[in-house]
């Protein structure tokens, strides 16, 4: 009989213990495998926010690297997806993924859906964010800690090591430096000390010594201010070993990308350009081109997209706005009739490029237009 009670005592704890580990088990991954950010609006701003994506990575960490199929969207290391440069919904709507790995090294994606919706009332006039907490922005050292994968699923393999999410440092920061980036962890460290080491660009590999990490903390630092236009980015390989163990994990490479800030203005590629236009000219007539360049950056933003403009015809005679520029291409047209070559045979036009697509710093230059006989061709 005892046997039996005891049997049964040993049976229920088995219950018990299976029970309890299935309700806390935890597994990896994204909240849902679909998400819908709705906005009221086709045209959507820099720096937006359009909601946030939450994966749990089950090893204790809030905040995660994330990457996005679609590089004009960004995602913080929080989960908040935000605009990198302006997007228009051509269609209403717009799709993207966003990927995610665990610390086992598994790839994990989430479909995303801007969509805009229709609102009749009248309070509904004002472009709003649905689904969408808006958290402090924090940087990525807060509490981010890169962990070296533990096996080869869904992690794009390397030559030496493992690739893992790149992750985006500021240009021109004002520290105080060093500052630090990431907290790096082998998953060696729950049962011995470890100790790490960096090498490659930046830091054994010029420009030695601008990241450096801590050989017991893993904590990663950066030196020095960094500068974009010099160096877009950094491919940085971290090693880690054990301490009076010969235990050591696979090299672990990390991608630093250094994001723009707008400390450039156009530049014009000559000054003065000098083009010719026939007094018969018509209306919307292209005869010359001027352009500028910027050394920022204008594929993730609009800080090196230049927008022309002109800003003064000289003489404003017979009419002060004979000429038009295409402020994108920077194309001047014929804008109005009324050239005649014997009373005014040349015109001096200022010129502004502005970057940030007409936001931003701007430079001037000068256009001197030349007006010819009718009798001449048209181009």
């Amino acid at each position: 009989m005892k046997t039996v009670r005891l049997a049964v005592v040993v049976f229920l704890c088995k219950v018990f213990v299976c029970g309890f580990a299935e309700e806390f088990s935890c597994t990896p991954g994204f909240e849902s495998e679909s998400l819908v950010f709705k906005v009221h609006r086709d045209d959507l701003y820099k720096g937006k926010r359009l909601g946030r994506v939450i994966f749990n990575a089950c090893d204790g960490r809030t905040r995660t690297l994330f990457q996005s199929s679609d590089k004009r969207f960004y995602v913080d290391t929080d989960g908040t997806v935000m605009l990198k440069r302006q997007v228009t919904l051509h269609e209403g709507h717009k799709v993207f993924s966003v990927d995610a790995w665990d610390s086992s090294g598994k790839k994990h994606t989430v479909s995303v859906r801007v969509e805009r919706v229709h609102h009749h009332h009248e309070d509904h006039h004002m472009d709003t964010v649905m689904n969408i907490s808006s958290p402090q922005m924090e940087s990525p050292a807060d509490d981010l800690v890169l962990m070296f994968p533990k096996s080869s699923t869904g992690l794009k393999r390397a030559k030496r090591g493992w690739v893992i999410p790149p992750f985006n440092v500021l240009e021109n920061g004002r520290g105080p430096f060093p500052e630090k980036l990431v907290l790096i962890k082998s998953d060696y460290s729950k049962e011995a000390t470890m100790q790490y080491r960096i090498t490659g660009e930046g830091a054994d590999l010029e420009p030695k010594g601008t990241f450096t990490i801590e050989r017991l903390s893993g904590n990663l630092f950066v030196t020095r201010p960094l500068d974009r236009e010099k160096k877009a980015s950094y491919r940085l390989v971290v090693h880690a070993t054990g301490v009076d163990i010969n235990i050591a994990e696979a090299p672990m490479e990390i991608i630093v990308y250094v994001m723009d800030q707008n400390d450039n203005k156009p530049v014009f590629t000559q000054n003065p350009f000098n083009g010719n236009v026939p007094e018969a000219a018509e209306i919307g007539h292209e005869f010359m081109t001027v352009t500028a360049t910027d050394a920022d950056d204008q594929e993730s933003t609009d800080n090196g997209v230049i927008s022309y403009s002109i800003v003064k015809q000289d003489p404003e005679l017979p009419k002060p706005n004979l000429f038009t520029i295409n402020s994108v291409t920077g194309g001047i047209r014929v804008n109005a009739l009324g050239l005649e070559r014997e009373t005014f045979s040349r015109y001096t036009v200022l010129i502004t490029a502005t970057d940030r697509a007409g936001e931003g710093y701007s430079s001037t230059g000068t256009a001197v237009i030349t007006v010819t006989g009718k009798s001449e061709k048209i181009m």
